[in-house]
């Protein structure tokens, strides 16, 4: 669990463990309320994402589901009254994903609405990046206190996946670094970082699709060069070895 403060909004990371890549959950806890993003992949670390709210107190003004990939979306099924707010096109993704499995309180929810609100009176705008990690990736930014949820845009210490367009993905991740509505990262896979996670990022992905797309490129060498470039990063095994094959240039 990570946590930090600032102007009046408390921030609660809970980062799974190693076996779960490290995926987080967020819970913002504002004066009376919290904003809950993502549930991680396992009930049992959703359990503990139910846990810390419970622990803080808070009725959950909103929760929001980031994305369509189940790792972030799965432990929804340990918070069963709690609906995950997304995108149309994500809940699309996830049933298409999930089939029968889809929990109810994403199947159901309301939908998400895009641009600024306040929640305890703390602006927040919520934003839309398509086509990078996955098809839609929801950003959750707090001006006033300089922090973005950025979920899977960005992933420290763990193989990002390949994603759907990485020079717009590189682009979009460009343009954050001179974003002056914040300077701390909530990541989507790994502990809360500053802006010099982007140019990790950007230099990751620039790596990742010059061994994808070079012209003797293949799946076997595209994983060993991001395992001898990245040697310490988590999740080689299902990360490179079964995605890189999968997201292969046709």
């Amino acid at each position: 669990m990570h946590r930090f403060s600032r102007d009046g909004v408390t921030f609660h990371t809970y980062v799974s463990p190693d076996r779960g890549l490290r995926a987080t959950a967020h819970v913002i806890e504002f004066k009376n309320e919290v904003l809950l993003i993502d549930a991680t992949f396992f009930p049992e670390t959703g359990a503990e994402v139910a846990d810390l709210i419970k622990h803080i107190g808070k009725p959950v003004a909103k929760a929001v589901l980031s994305h369509e990939h189940p790792d972030h979306w799965s432990g929804t099924v340990a918070m069963p009254d709690v609906p995950f707010e997304t995108l149309p096109a994500i809940r699309a993704d996830v049933v298409k994903e999930a089939a029968d499995r889809i929990p109810t309180n994403v199947a159901n929810s309301p939908d998400l609405v895009l641009g600024h609100t306040e929640i305890d009176g703390v602006p927040i705008e919520f934003r839309n990046i398509t086509h990078t990690e996955s098809n839609n990736m929801i950003v959750a930014v707090l001006p006033e206190q300089r922090v973005a949820v950025v979920q899977d845009l960005v992933f420290s210490g763990v193989y990002f996946a390949p994603g759907y367009d990485r020079p717009k993905w590189i682009r979009d991740l460009e343009s954050f670094r001179d974003d002056p509505a914040f300077d701390t990262l909530l990541l989507g896979h790994g502990t809360p970082s500053n802006r010099g996670e982007l140019d990790v990022a950007i230099q990751y992905l620039k790596l990742l699709t010059e061994v994808m797309d070079g012209p003797d490129a293949t799946p076997e060498k595209a994983v060993k060069a991001m395992q001898d470039a990245y040697p310490s990063y988590l999740g080689a095994d299902f990360v490179l070895e079964v995605l890189i094959p999968e997201y292969w240039p046709s």
